[in-house]
């Protein structure tokens, strides 16, 4: 698809046609259709007139592309084709199966997604497995951010965006020469969110947020031969995001995860929420990229160094109720290292291959802790775990495309990895307070009175080390059926390492691994005027990583023995005349879970939240996969006017659909780990000065006001679930330099 500022249908009368499209997937630049890979490549116009903020705003606008909102701790979970890793938060040391790669720098752990976007140039989304030239953790596939680079011309920009819900956002840029051979540009931003939805409880605002970001980009060229990059950033967040529960909880009362409250549906239109304790997460991080490319004759090489520290502190009410009955809080701390080299060459235009090696370092330590004010007989439970990880892996890689003929082209590649995980983690458990037990609790005889903090579950630190490795191969085949018409047929593999439980003293669970067969075609037909291009594809998954409740608290990760999944896709641009052009793009999914042998609370059981209850064992085979509607849809529409002699009319319709969906692999004939199907309108209207000095915006999101369950995740293995915001009207003002 494509989405780009030249793509104005008045921006050249004499002969209106799409705009290429340069894309990285393969590692270098090329025309998005001469790439045999499904690829959408998303420009900063499109990001901008589509108010895509964060990650999170993404949804529909790919094909098969499912985004959540989060449910705090920054966890909002990316899937594609089905795959999205574990449900929720809690996950610390878990990997996604969707590598986000921020200006070349792979971003571990899931502390992205929630983050702001400022003075982004593109966003490329690469869909089924990318291996053998991304590396670990894109066996879904991989979100490629690109910050705006400097510019060899002095510019700048200046935008202003005001909104319901209290919503005030600025952001801009000042970019151009410094010296005869270095370039810089600064850009910054900041949002403001009082917030929308209230909590009926304090009578105030959730879903607020407080973003600041500010980033230093600069561009060498050394020389003729060597040129050099470098991008630092700081940012930092606060936000307060909010939780409906789903199920019925009171004190003392026992309920089901599996009974949906009456009044959900008022609550969600009413974007009601009642909860008593603090919800809040703050986050801050510093990244910093060094890039430097050095052409040798026909090869070049290239050196990628990527340092990222990242911390969050967090807090959340995990009953969502008014009642005191679970919270949690916790601390986290990451820091990542990473190198790559990569050596490139094109033969006669005939070979183009690409050899490197890879090198990841991360280290991250969690403090968290669980307060089930109804356990233990009514004393309270705090559940608090120290842990840390520190993760090592190494890779090397190779790609190669060779041309038989002008048409017929052949492309082999494969990437060895290899990864150790050190993991630590000391439990403890006490009483939160003084209470008499109808139990024997350590040197307690029953009936004895229990002073509050008393410990009673101490065991040793729990260290652990895990081992992976893996071999994952691409083979892809290419003929250029017409000049404007490619066909393709891949066979690719993907690997995801197995890891350590945040609340576990127990043994790493293991490598997930997919093994993908797709086949597609590209196409520019009416003379420029229409894009088309459609693929299909089948996976078959071994040891998909799935996230598990635990009633007390808590999660736990465990491996599903096999599932699969197959779908279509098709995307297109079309000019309709010199002034209207429609974006479109459809998919359809079908997962299912092959062989699933698991626990999960039973169905029917009636029991207090924080009980410790027993699982039953169950096999959840043939249930779909979390997050994947098996229907999802967009279409946008473009028409251009011209409003006088100095000015021009922009006015943009968009329109998302994504089908219902689980965010629970067991119990899905019940409807309380379930959103319902997503419809969402947009309208815009933008007026410009010819020129481009200014432009002004009137916009609303969510037209029909839709709210959807984004996300479910389970606290004490009862539902929580995070929600769609409603509808907003907004103005924005853009001035360029």
């Amino acid at each position: 698809m494509a989405h780009s500022q030249s793509a104005d249908p008045i921006a050249n009368e004499e002969r209106p046609a799409l705009e290429s499209i340069t894309v990285t997937a393969q590692r270098r630049d090329e025309d998005i259709q001469d790439v045999p890979i499904a690829i959408t490549a998303l420009d900063d116009t499109f990001l901008v007139r589509h108010d895509v903020q964060t990650i999170e705003d993404l949804g529909a606008f790919v094909p098969n592309l499912y985004t959540t909102n989060s449910v705090n701790y920054g966890a909002a979970p990316i899937s594609i084709r089905g795959i999205g890793g574990a449900n929720g938060g809690g996950n610390f040391f878990n990997d996604e199966p969707v590598a986000v790669y921020f200006d070349e720098m792979y971003i571990g752990r899931l502390s992205f997604s929630t983050g702001d976007l400022i003075d982004i140039e593109s966003i490329q989304v690469l869909r089924g497995p990318q291996g053998s030239l991304f590396g670990r953790n894109a066996t879904a596939g991989a979100l490629l951010v690109q910050p705006a680079r400097p510019t060899a011309e002095p510019e700048g920009y200046l935008r202003l965006r005001f909104a319901e819900h209290g919503e005030r956002r600025v952001s801009g840029a000042v970019s151009g020469p410094l010296t005869n051979n270095l370039l810089g540009r600064v850009a910054v931003g900041r949002t403001d969110v009082d917030g929308w939805g209230e909590n009926t409880f304090t009578g105030g605002n959730v879903n607020g947020r407080q973003d600041r970001t500010i980033r230093l980009s600069l561009d060498w060229r050394l020389s003729t031969e060597v040129s050099a990059e470098m991008m630092l950033e700081r940012s930092d967040s606060e936000a307060n995001p909010a939780t409906i529960n789903v199920a019925p909880v009171a004190p003392g009362q026992p309920s089901s995860p599996f009974i949906r409250r009456d009044d959900l549906d008022e609550a969600l239109d009413a974007a009601e929420f009642s909860f008593d304790d603090t919800s809040v997460n703050e986050t801050d991080a510093t990244n910093v990229v060094f890039n430097v490319s050095w052409e040798l004759g026909d090869t070049t090489l290239t050196a990628i160094t990527g340092y990222r520290d990242y911390g969050l502190l967090a807090r959340q009410d995990s009953d969502s109720t008014r009642f005191t009955l679970f919270n949690n809080s916790g601390a986290i701390a990451s820091t990542q290292f990473s190198q790559e080299l990569r050596l490139s060459g094109n033969v006669d235009n005939r070979l183009v291959w690409t050899v490197g090696a890879y090198y990841y370092d991360e280290d991250t330590d969690v403090v968290f802790d669980i307060n089930n004010f109804q356990g233990l007989f009514g004393a309270g439970t705090n559940a608090r775990f120290d842990a840390r990880q520190r993760l090592d892996s190494r890779a090397v890689f190779a790609d190669a495309r060779y041309a038989f003929t002008d048409r017929l082209s052949l492309t082999l590649g494969g990437r060895f990895s290899r990864e150790e995980k050190r993991f630590t983690n000391k439990q403890t458990v006490a009483t939160l307070r003084e209470s008499s037990l109808p139990i024997d609790l350590g040197s307690f005889p029953a009936g004895a009175i229990i002073p509050g903090g008393t410990v009673f579950v101490d065991p040793p630190v729990f260290a652990s080390t895990a081992d992976f490795e893996n071999f994952s191969p691409r083979a892809v085949l290419e003929y250029q059926l017409l000049p404007d018409v490619l066909t393709y047929a891949s066979y690719s593999e993907g690997f995801k390492s197995g890891g350590f439980n945040s609340f576990g003293l127990s043994p790493a669970f293991e490598e997930e691994q997919v093994q993908a067969y797709e086949i597609g075609v590209k196409s520019t037909l009416l003379q420029n005027r229409l894009r088309l291009n459609a693929a299909g594809f089948t996976y078959d998954y071994t040891n998909l990583q799935v996230r598990l409740p635990v009633p007390t608290g808590g999660v736990t990760i465990d491996n599903a023995g096999e599932a699969s999944a197959w779908g279509l896709e098709l995307e297109g641009s079309l000019l309709i005349g010199d002034r209207l052009r429609l974006d479109s793009n459809i998919a359809y999914l079908d997962t299912e879970l092959v062989k699933f042998d698991t626990q999960r609370v039973p169905q029917d059981l009636l029991f207090v939240l924080g009980a410790p209850i027993p699982l039953e064992a169950v096999s959840a085979a043939g249930n779909e996969l979390t997050r994947a509607p098996e229907l999802s849809l967009f279409a946008g529409l473009q028409y251009a006017m011209d409003l006088g002699k100095n000015f021009e009319g922009l006015f943009e319709l968009a329109y998302r659909y994504q089908d219902e969906v689980f965010f629970l692999e067991t119990n899905q004939d019940r409807n309380t780990f379930k959103g319902g199907s997503a419809n969402r309108l947009d309208l815009r209207f933008a007026v410009q000065l010819l020129r481009g000095a200014w432009d002004a915006a009137l916009y609303v999101n969510n037209l029909n006001d839709d709210r959807t369950i984004t996300q479910v995740t389970a606290l004490g293995s009862y539902p929580n679930a995070a929600i769609s915001p409603p509808r907003q009207y907004g103005v924005e003002f853009t001035f360029r330099w």
